[in-house]
């Protein structure tokens, strides 16, 4: 796969990352409390997707690291599994 298509992936994992960990951050809150599961989680799996990221883009197994960022956002898909 191409460099761009990493790069862009990515992103958008990086994104959705922030933007799950904030929601779950705020909402989660009870009297003003911020959620530390939830903090601790964010904190966890943006770690996973930089590590995966920095090794995508620097090592020579770029399609291995894919898979697992793909496989780091199953945590971040289930919550919204149990929403529907």
């Amino acid at each position: 796969m191409s460099n761009t298509f990493h790069h862009i992936f990515n992103s958008i994992v990086g994104i959705l990352i922030l933007v799950e960990g904030g929601l779950f951050i705020f909402t989660n809150n009870k009297d003003g409390d911020l959620h530390l599961r939830s903090i601790i989680m964010t904190g966890l799996l943006l770690l996973a997707w930089g590590m995966s990221y920095y090794k995508q883009v620097k090592g020579d197994r770029k399609t291995e690291w894919l898979i697992f960022t793909i496989i780091t956002m199953i945590p971040m898909i289930l919550p919204f599994l149990f929403f529907i």
